[in-house]
């Protein structure tokens, strides 16, 4: 047999064989570089009231609330709960901090005696407790300054938020549990932050979302046709209910300015033509009462018309958008 028969006949013996011993190599998938959205976690939208006076808007995430009470043990599922007062509740290590501060207010030392005095305004309502039990002290300096603090914080301090309040109250849309809630602390989170923990003992109050609606439009008074009684009284606001205005016959209300609106426009059809009120339907609106602009400008929103004016020394007033 001619060699070149005898090599083209081996060929394609040689690479059957080595495609039967060569190891396959598998190529895995490129992967995917669309991101995954992170899933919002769910919630009930609540509004905090701090001890700090700050106020926060976000999601509680605990689905239920479990309540000490004198009955025994209750939960309370999250979603049920309109709005919740909470306990004094003082950490262990701010209370022996206020508690060292109090034993210096008979110091030797002027200068140590008057930094325990300022420490103990600063801590406000957490301090008072501890004030109170001062001013029986044998010491005229100590029960002096105790004296001192417990008026300054009395002068700053709602006298609601000073009495001893030692169990939560938690309400629903037909109850009131009074007890003392087994949580430190509470799951929620914010569209800025994320997941956060707050501590029970940096919280007043808690209102959802639909306790603290029911709220504001139970106490808020109805709307004056024009808010001109409270021209120059720059800074204020006020809340009130009222029903957006509705065009009758073509005609327009009586409105000037855009945003900031002129203290006598009429107040309901500047509410629609701002869009926080629809026409013929009930709101609730904040209103600020500011400084007039150098001008007023006239636009056309929400089938509403507003005129354009000059600077109207009375004021103007503008809403607050939540």
């Amino acid at each position: 047999m001619p060699v070149s028969r005898s090599l083209l006949l081996a060929t394609p013996v040689a690479l059957a064989a080595a495609a039967l011993f060569t190891p396959v190599r598998w190529i895995a998938a490129a992967p995917d570089p669309t991101p995954t959205a992170a899933a919002t976690p769910a919630g009930v939208e609540v509004e905090v009231k701090c001890v700090d006076d700050s106020t926060l808007k976000l999601k509680l995430l605990d689905d239920k609330l479990e309540l000490v009470t004198k009955y025994g043990f209750l939960q309370v599922s999250t979603a049920d709960v309109r709005r919740i007062e909470f306990a004094n509740r003082c950490p262990a290590d701010v209370g022996e901090k206020i508690a060292a501060a109090v034993s210096k207010l008979g110091n030797p030392d002027f200068a140590t005696r008057e930094r325990a005095t300022a420490d103990l305004k600063g801590y406000r309502e957490r301090a008072y407790p501890f004030l109170l039990k001062a001013l029986k002290n044998d010491d005229p300096e100590v029960s002096r300054r105790a004296d001192e603090a417990a008026k300054f914080i009395q002068s700053r301090v709602p006298a609601a938020l000073l009495e001893p309040r030692e169990n939560d109250v938690v309400h629903t849309d037909d109850s009131k549990f009074t007890g003392k809630l087994t949580a430190q602390s509470v799951k929620v989170v914010t569209s800025m932050f994320g997941e956060q923990t707050l501590k029970l003992a940096d919280l007043r109050s808690l209102r959802s979302a639909s306790g603290a609606a029911a709220e504001e439009l139970q106490n808020a008074a109805p709307a004056p046709a024009t808010m001109a009684s409270y021209q120059q009284q720059f800074g204020k606001e006020l809340t009130f209910t009222l029903t957006g205005y509705v065009p009758t016959n073509g005609q327009q209300a009586s409105v000037w300015g855009s945003d900031v609106y002129t203290i006598d426009s009429n107040l309901s059809a500047a509410a629609v033509h701002a869009g926080v009120a629809r026409p013929g339907e009930a709101a609730v609106v904040r209103v600020r009462v500011v400084q007039s602009p150098p001008q007023y400008v006239a636009s056309f929103r929400n089938g509403v018309s507003s005129n354009a004016y000059g600077n109207y020394p009375a004021g103007a007033y503008e809403f607050v958008r939540k």
